[in-house]
């Protein structure tokens, strides 16, 4: 009776170990682009039934050193594994070093990390103009339930992105300081972008951060799409910033 429960005990242990290696998101990565003195690499984590958990990059230790010090803003191209594209609406990841920051001053006028997660190709991104030469496709709003409660756009728009939506009930608009905060993107009547924006001192300061997304009452494109975002640095000095918790809309 005895090496019979033994048994039984070591057949449910090895069970529980399968059912939880089948739970375990896997991961997808695409290319690694250099960034500062360390790279940069997108991925995405699905779970067993292709379910989309999360999605982002992965900054490696000293990526943010030696980085460009110019006052025009610097881009790093990340392409997605296509696993990512397969099953959610995002493309690609641009990550925006802004050395000197940008408007509006007193607010944004910091170095910081534009982190953007594009919902179209990242062909019809670049071609975006200036807005002195298609302000009618800047002014193109989406519809209102498209885009959350409290978020106002920003005047003009960027060649190469769009036009941004920033959340007013953020810190920066209140008095506080500028650390990070979440942003939407549009361009020509659609929503093209999700987007964290972080200071480079706020990156550097080692951050655990782990935020639910102010989500929009309707989406245009059915599909999953995420609910949560963060930033986590790990035990190597490595970072990961992420969109997860998915939900189908």
């Amino acid at each position: 009776m005895k090496k019979l429960l033994v048994a039984l005990a070591t057949s449910l242990l090895l069970v529980a170990c399968v059912k939880d290696h089948d739970l375990s998101p896997e991961q997808f990565f695409g290319p690694k682009v250099q960034m500062g003195n360390g790279t940069a690499q997108s991925w995405i984590a699905l779970d067993a039934a292709g379910v989309p958990q999360s999605i982002g990059f992965t900054l490696s230790k000293n990526s943010l050193d030696n980085l460009p010090t110019a006052a025009t803003m610097s881009d790093f191209m990340l392409a997605l594994p296509a696993e990512a594209a397969d099953k959610t609406p995002f493309q690609f990841i641009m990550i925006n070093w802004n050395a000197m920051g940008h408007e509006p001053p007193g607010i944004y006028d910091v170095p910081h990390f534009d982190f953007h997660f594009y919902m179209a190709p990242m062909s019809e991104v670049m071609s975006i103009p200036p807005y002195s030469k298609a302000p009618a496709k800047f002014d193109n709003l989406p519809a209102k339930e498209y885009l959350p409660v409290g978020f106002a756009k920003n005047p003009a728009g960027v060649p190469g992105m769009g036009a941004h939506w920033s959340d007013l009930s953020s810190p920066e608009f209140k008095g506080g300081a500028f650390t990070e905060t979440f942003v939407y993107g549009s361009y020509d009547g659609h929503v093209t972008f999700w987007e964290q924006m972080v200071t480079l001192s706020y990156m550097k300061s080692s951050p655990k951060l782990d935020r639910e997304i102010k989500l929009p009452a309707k989406y245009e494109k059915p599909g999953y799409y995420p609910t949560r975002y963060s930033i986590q640095t790990k035990a190597d000095g490595s970072q990961e910033v992420a969109l997860s918790q998915f939900v189908k809309r």
